[in-house]
């Protein structure tokens, strides 16, 4: 498992400006190309996706799409429109939007041209991701974005399962009432077996070791999204890709492929059973 969690322990992170509007801070990467994490404020939601777009972050007319249709005002209690961190409570943090993005571009090659997506977002937080996950699969009066399917989104802290309720029943709640998104308390280091496997899987807390449960969870063709690092230390996004399933109900490292995407900084992704 060393390569797994070593990967970029070397990575190192200098911050350069790239234009008024958006600093951004350039991580080397392994593979051929560079990611960027911009900081691109907005005065309203469209303002906020342009910025997002403007500086290469969103780069697919469907994350743009669902971008729009998700106000973050209903998520965040103060600025939703700032390219930043914010503290929900519970000790817990909403990822800056250009993170949500990040993982909205990594997840959306892994779900087109697929029927019956199922999807999970573990650490649900506020809600907002949770949403436009959502927004993605929802078959209401109009096609789906993507394809049908459903979200799950869970939380170990009943109070941000309920706050990210509260949040989307307030502009989207057709979600809710159609089943679309369903929401439980659990652990967010077992997944939901029961409901899996699932086309993506987004974590938005970080592993401090490689989440091999969750990996089970993943079909074939499917991808993980997560960031692993120890609390207060080297942090990375990873993207983990389901290639085979070699052995069905065990962990084959074989089975799956490993990129490292930047360097980041979570809040720890809470294991009661430690």
């Amino acid at each position: 498992m060393k390569s797994f969690l070593w990967i970029t322990v070397l990575f190192s992170l200098f911050l350069l400006t790239a234009s008024e509007n958006c600093p951004a801070a350039y991580v080397p990467s392994p593979g051929p190309e560079i990611m960027r994490a911009w900081h691109c404020h907005g005065r309203t939601q469209r303002d906020l996706v342009n910025h997002l777009k403007e500086a290469r972050i969103i780069q697919s007319q469907k994350v743009q799409q669902v971008m729009n249709l998700v106000d973050r005002a209903n998520y965040v209690a103060q600025n939703p429109y700032m390219d930043t961190p914010q503290s929900i409570g519970s000790g817990q943090t909403i990822s800056a939007p250009h993170m949500h993005a990040h993982a909205l571009e990594e997840m959306f090659p892994y779900l087109v041209n697929k029927q019956d997506l199922k999807i999970l977002d573990v650490g649900c937080g506020s809600g907002y991701l949770t949403a436009c996950l959502g927004r993605w699969v929802h078959a209401g009066q109009d096609e789906p974005i993507l394809a049908p399917g459903k979200v799950y989104g869970i939380d170990i802290f009943p109070e941000l399962v309920d706050m990210t309720r509260n949040n989307i029943a307030k502009k989207d709640k057709d979600l809710l009432d159609s089943g679309t998104v369903t929401l439980k308390v659990t652990n967010g280091w077992e997944g939901l077996p029961d409901d899996a496997p699932f086309d993506a899987i987004h974590v938005g807390a970080a592993a401090a070791y490689f989440p091999k449960e969750l990996a089970k969870q993943l079909t074939v063709g499917g991808v993980l999204i997560v960031p692993i690092g120890p609390d207060g230390g080297a942090q990375n996004l990873y993207k983990i890709e389901r290639l085979n399933e070699s052995d069905p109900g065990k962990f084959v490292e074989k089975d799956y492929k490993v990129t490292a995407l930047l360097g980041v900084r979570y809040v720890p992704l809470i294991d009661p059973r430690n």
